[in-house]
């Protein structure tokens, strides 16, 4: 009897805490699954494969917008959990398994793709953000707009940053300095950023010198490949239109060669439905006037269309080499066909790659059927990344998407 009236008492507080907690949460969920059957027909009889995964996710508010809660559970697990409060003119994020590293410069300094577990801070003087073995600070400069630094951590390194913008009788103006690694001070880690753009981006210059020909930075996804990195564009034109664009990369000590050897220069024309793509990579491997001594480079024209009803897409390509699998001059052919009947649609494409050696067909079909309420299922045949070595294998997977 004693037991019976413990467990009681127990009850009704789990009770009041529930309702204590609906009543202030606004509780938001999505629950999703996903099955997948894979038949593999490359060996005769078909080896099934199968996978089935769930998510759920959960966004309550409360206390208005001061408060913000969304996690994501996979399979049973917790995959990512973000918690955010705002104080008065602070905003604090707590992170779990997320991605939300990025500094916000023109160059980009930090940037860690995956999920991390860590916390920032936003307010009007700045943002500080903690994660493991990566922190920085970054702040506005004052008195002087569109400018910032940022004091960053990575590892045992210290590094800095500070970028502006302005815009001067029209043009865009970008620049920046960053200096990693700043206690052991090395030109080899310092870099400057500029680039210059007309006011509506149709021309510009972007430009990066690096302290040495082998200067990387250790946390940004952009790649100086080489002690001078230089890219120029210029679009003009309507009907038709062009896009030219010309990439380079050099040193001091051999700029004609690296100029030579490293710049690659093209043009995107389109007229309507139609278009041509010419690119040269790479000027100093020209030997001749055939093709198979042009050394590098793409030349690529088509159109898109309708026919009965379906809109499609056909282009003819000529290179060296002519695909990420085919490393040889060749020519590649591609189509690809759509088409939506009310709640089905369908999709399909080809591509077929001649090289000098050898020839792959490359071929994925999708029926994709959406008139449930909260389900969604398709059907593919082959895989759909062509620009990959994917060659066509009789591979039939059937997906099923439920969400509530």
């Amino acid at each position: 009897m004693r037991n019976f009236k413990v467990m009681s008492k127990k009850f009704a507080l789990l009770l009041c805490i529930f309702f204590s907690v609906v009543s202030v949460f606004a509780l938001q969920s999505t629950f999703s699954a996903n099955f997948s059957l894979g038949i593999d027909f490359s060996n005769g009889f078909g080896a099934l494969t199968t996978s089935l995964s769930t998510e759920f996710r959960m966004n309550p508010t409360a206390f208005g917008r001061d408060f913000d809660l969304s996690v994501s559970l996979k399979d049973g697990n917790l995959e990512s959990a973000k918690l955010s409060l705002k104080l008065a003119d602070v905003k604090l994020n707590l992170y779990k398994n997320v991605g939300f590293i990025t500094t916000n410069d023109p160059v980009v300094l930090y940037k860690v793709d995956g999920g991390r577990d860590g916390i920032d801070i936003n307010s009007a003087i700045g943002k500080l953000l903690l994660s493991g073995d990566v922190m920085y600070l970054e702040l506005p400069v004052p008195a002087v707009q569109n400018h910032n630094l940022i004091f960053g951590k990575r590892n045992n390194k210290f590094d800095v940053a500070f970028a502006g913008y302005q815009k001067v009788v029209g043009l865009n103006l970008n620049y920046e300095l960053i200096q990693q690694d700043v206690l052991n001070f090395e030109t080899k880690n310092s870099f400057l950023f500029f680039s210059v753009a007309e006011g509506n981006y149709n021309w510009g210059v972007r430009y990066i010198l690096a302290g040495a020909p082998d200067s990387r930075l250790a946390l940004s996804p952009t790649y100086v490949s080489n002690q001078n990195v230089v890219t120029a564009w210029y679009k003009f034109g309507t009907t038709p239109a062009f896009n030219a664009y010309l990439n380079t990369n050099f040193d001091f000590e051999n700029t004609l060669d690296d100029l030579l050897n490293n710049s690659e220069a093209g043009v995107d024309i389109s007229y309507g439905m139609f278009f041509i793509n010419l690119k040269k990579t790479d000027f100093s491997s020209i030997t001749g006037l055939m093709p198979t001594e042009w050394g590098k480079f793409l030349v690529t024209f088509g159109s898109t269309f309708t026919l009965m009803d379906f809109s499609g897409k056909a282009s003819y390509s000529f290179g060296k080499p002519i695909h990420g699998s085919v490393n040889t001059i060749g020519e590649l052919y591609y189509i690809e066909l759509g088409k939506s009947f009310g709640n089905v649609s369908t999709f399909a494409k080809y591509q077929k790659i001649i090289g000098y050696y050898e020839e792959k067909d490359f071929f994925f079909g999708e029926l994709k059927l959406t008139g449930f309420q909260n389900a969604q299922v398709s059907v593919q045949v082959g895989n759909g990344d062509f620009a990959g070595n994917n060659p066509f294998k009789p591979v039939l997977n059937i997906n099923i998407n439920t969400w509530w």
